[in-house]
């Protein structure tokens, strides 16, 4: 396994009443997920943290590449929305059957 390990933003540090919320890994060709399971709140809130991701990613992206932002934005939500509607199966996080 790769030893190179992402730095904890200083205000993470910083903060007492700081938490870790997911962990994500490239692993034989996949992606691996870790959601803490009991964080408060609903589907709803989530879904403002990855809006949050987004913005963080796209920015990032935006930067690195030298890319305006708003095309990086627009690139990163068009794939966004094809994967959503065309998930890959995955091995872990599998949904119960529905009735």
């Amino acid at each position: 396994m790769n030893d190179e390990q992402l730095e904890i933003p200083p205000e993470a540090l910083s903060d007492p009443e700081a938490f870790e919320l997911l962990r994500l890994w490239a692993a034989h060709e996949q992606l691996h997920v870790a959601i803490r399971s009991d964080l408060g709140g609903g589907a709803e809130d989530f879904g403002e943290l990855l809006a949050d991701l987004f913005e963080h990613a796209s920015r990032m992206f935006a930067q690195r590449d030298g890319v305006p932002l708003a095309e990086c934005r627009e690139l990163m939500l068009q794939d966004f929305l094809r994967r959503v509607e065309s998930p890959k199966p995955s091995l872990e996080g599998t949904l119960p059957t529905e009735h």
